[in-house]
């Protein structure tokens, strides 16, 4: 039996910007670099993270776009 993956809640697109809060009074934002598909098909998203005031240039990450999606808001 196979499964299928739900597609992401809000279609992702290069540039867009999200935030989650991670505590109290800080927030992560996160600049959607590229959408792209893994070789299972899976949806991933690349993007850089950064918090305002501790690290303004961020790091570059990689999520599944589900998981992006509900880890991040959009802002």
């Amino acid at each position: 039996m196979f499964f299928r993956r739900p597609e992401p809640r809000n279609p992702l697109a290069e540039g867009d910007i999200f935030q989650r809060r991670v505590a109290y009074d800080l927030v992560e934002t996160a600049r959607v670099k590229t959408v792209t598909t893994n070789p299972m098909g899976i949806p991933h998203v690349i993007f850089r993270v950064s918090t305002p005031g501790i690290d303004d240039r961020g790091d570059q990450r990689i999520l599944a776009a589900d998981v992006f999606s509900e880890m991040y808001q959009p802002s």
